[in-house]
């Protein structure tokens, strides 16, 4: 599990907020930066959130307890790094403005909008949304108050980073891009087959983990754009863990009657897939899951959808999370990775990753100067 500097990355994502007053009470605090503390019920909230990404994600890493300490451990961190960059914003005199927290504030609203509103008129919108924003907040144990408290420090942070730290960044000159890329392609190609894996550590040599990292996620967003690949559509009927057998056919006997409906012509498959999918995130893009690679997806699920023609619809797929009903709109052949296609993307990531090293330098440099105590004896109860 990599969670070395996550926190740098998340820094301009969220911040949280620290409290007026020292509590006075060193075990009820993880830390305390130029004598403000920062407390455990905050640090709890952090790491319970970190806990729920990592089950999601990486279930198996998780369940080792050293991953564990070293993902409390980086929380805090995190925790400290972002009290010191609103310290320092209060030193550089930034100006947070009440415009600034408002539009802020809708923003983030917008995100908790359920699917449903877009057919609402607008009042009713905005009232389905202010409850479920409200219910968020009620489930993190924050008041409106010190949500827009949280966001005025996080605004603060952004424009410190805007500042001082973004004007140092040079975007990439053409050949440190192009020298990138055909580190990329040697990289694929050496991992293209099982014989040739030994020789892709050559590509990773004189990287930290952190550079590794980054590096092996752009080559595989280069080999999924480069692959053989299908648009896909689905409609999902899912299936309960550990279904019986009639629940299976239910599941089936519904998944038959939604095709049905699509096969009859009335209602568009988006139309179809906002009604009946049981996928949420999908059914409101209209059942659209994006492209599908050769290797990926469940293998029934894969021989269908490569099989397909453009525009058909498929009978209902059995696979573990239920029946699929799958529309194929697009069918790209695999091809060799073109510079003249990736360069602007390889440009922007280069240019990330100074601002990064940049960041981390940064801060590295207000811990340089800081007072900081850790308790760490309370990190790791």
């Amino acid at each position: 599990m990599n969670s070395s500097n996550s926190a740098l990355v998340a820094l301009t994502l969220a911040l949280a907020g620290t409290s007026p007053a020292f509590a006075g009470k060193m075990e009820d605090t993880v830390a305390v930066v130029n004598q403000q503390p920062i407390l455990l019920s905050e640090f709890q909230k952090e790491l319970s959130t970190a806990l729920d990404y990592w089950n999601h994600t990486e279930p198996d890493a998780i369940k080792d307890p050293a991953n564990v300490k070293k993902l409390k451990e980086t929380t805090l961190e995190e925790l400290i790094n972002r009290e010191l960059l609103y310290q320092e914003g209060v030193k550089e005199k930034i100006k947070v403005r009440e415009r600034d927290v408002d539009n802020g504030v809708a923003e983030i609203k917008g995100r908790f909008a359920p699917p449903e509103v877009k057919d609402l008129p607008e009042a009713e919108a905005q009232a389905k949304t202010d409850e479920a924003f409200r219910k968020q907040l009620e489930s993190d144990g924050l008041t409106y108050a010190q949500f827009r408290e949280r966001l005025s420090k996080q605004i603060m942070a952004r424009k410190l980073i805007d500042e001082i730290v973004r004007p140092k960044i040079k975007p990439p000159e053409d050949r440190d891009v192009h020298d990138y890329f055909v580190k990329v392609r040697t990289y694929l190609a050496s991992t293209a087959t099982d014989a040739a894996k030994d020789s892709s550590t050559e590509t990773l040599k004189g990287m930290t983990d952190d550079e590794s990292q980054a590096f092996k996620q752009i080559a595989a967003q280069v080999r999924a754009m480069s692959s053989e690949r299908v648009r896909v559509a689905r409609i999902l009927i899912k299936l309960s863990p550990g279904a019986t057998e009639n629940e299976k056919k239910r599941a089936l006997k519904t998944a038959e009657e939604v095709r049905a409906k699509l096969l009859d012509g009335t209602s568009t498959f988006a139309e179809i897939a906002k009604t009946y999918s049981e996928d949420p995130e999908s059914a409101q893009h209209g059942g659209d899951i994006g492209y599908v690679l050769r290797g990926v997806a469940p293998p029934d699920f894969e021989k269908v959808a490569f099989s397909l023609p453009v525009g058909e619809i498929s009978e209902p797929i059995p696979t573990e999370i239920g029946y699929n009903i799958i529309r194929v709109s697009e069918k790209r052949a695999s091809e060799p990775p073109d510079y003249d296609r990736f360069k602007d993307e390889l440009a922007k990531f280069l240019t990330n990753m100074t601002f990064q090293k940049e960041l981390e330098r940064f801060v590295k440099g207000l811990k340089e100067k800081a007072v900081i105590e850790r308790n760490l004896q309370a990190v790791n109860q």
